[in-house]
């Protein structure tokens, strides 16, 4: 069941932000903003002026290194009105994986200046499966200690989820991944598994990796220019009604515009289905996965 957390003037239209209900309760607004790539200025800029153009969620990460400036940029709004995605990266030993897991996660917390987080991920899995387990339980235990609403994983593969599930107290509200139009709707399995265990599948790179195609292409502009919309926002619309949660990225407010319009309007049924089955541009959940080691798990 979906419930509004927030909405956005969009063109004159109030568009309503449909929300994704986790597993634990939790309501995710189905549309965030990505901060990759920005130093902490740029960070803290966008942070700002997404939040005062209607966005409600935010999404960054330890190792993007621009905490504290999305910490600046959400200082000046009210806690309760915007839900705050940050990530730890991996660890390579597993001797080691609680306490420096617990380390970047309460450094995430100092840098942005917060005493908790909507949804805390564990960036990718350790190639090692007890390092992996180590992780999850740093962050089960942060969980437990109010520091975060929800927790999750990030790039994880089937196997990643048969590793931690022999020890785990807590299964992952989230896991984002690489998904788009031309991947289909269950690459590699994983949204399948999603569904079985109660695992919501996020999109990051909703437009494809350096592909075109989902912005300017053919098949997604003449479907955008029916709704008035141009290829990119078609592409991320389809992410919406496939039930996809996804991250964006821009500084710009006329690009933060053009991604919460997505929201008045919807695609039609033949729409949506030749989406579907398109077959490029390709991609994969995670490049921790391998089509042989999904196979055999």
């Amino acid at each position: 069941m979906k419930a509004v957390f927030g909405a956005a003037l969009v063109s004159g239209v109030l568009a309503d932000i449909p929300n994704v209900t986790l597993n634990n309760g939790i309501q995710m607004p189905m549309i965030s903003l990505g901060t990759w790539q920005y130093d902490n200025s740029t960070a803290e800029a966008a942070v700002r002026l997404a939040l005062q153009t209607g966005f409600n969620h935010i999404d960054t990460a330890n190792n993007y290194h621009n905490q504290a400036g999305v910490g600046k940029g959400l200082a000046d709004f009210d806690r309760n009105s915007y839900f705050l995605t940050t990530k730890v990266p991996s660890t390579l030993f597993a001797s080691t994986a609680y306490a420096k897991t617990t380390e970047a996660l309460e450094e995430d917390l100092s840098l942005l200046g917060l005493d908790y987080v909507d949804l805390m991920l564990i960036h990718s899995p350790s190639s090692n499966c007890k390092t992996t387990q180590e992780q999850w339980r740093a962050l089960e235990d942060f969980y437990a200690a109010g520091k975060a609403k929800a927790i999750g994983v990030s790039n994880y593969c089937l196997s990643s989820f048969a590793c931690i599930s022999e020890t785990q107290k807590v299964m992952p509200a989230v896991n984002q991944i690489e998904y788009h139009i031309g991947m289909g709707l269950d690459p590699q399995g994983i949204r399948s598994y999603h569904d079985t265990h109660g695992v919501v599948t996020q999109a990051y790179s909703p437009l494809g990796n350096g592909d075109s195609t989902l912005i300017t292409g053919d098949l997604v502009t003449s479907i955008g220019g029916a709704h008035s919309w141009t290829g990119a926002q078609a592409s991320m619309r389809w992410l919406i009604e496939t039930g996809v949660p996804f991250s964006t990225k821009t500084t710009k407010q006329s690009h933060m515009q053009e991604d919460l319009a997505i929201f008045a309007d919807v695609l039609a049924d033949e729409e949506k289905s030749q989406l579907d089955v398109a077959t490029e541009p390709a991609g994969r959940p995670s490049w921790a996965c391998s089509s042989f080691e999904e196979a055999v798990v």
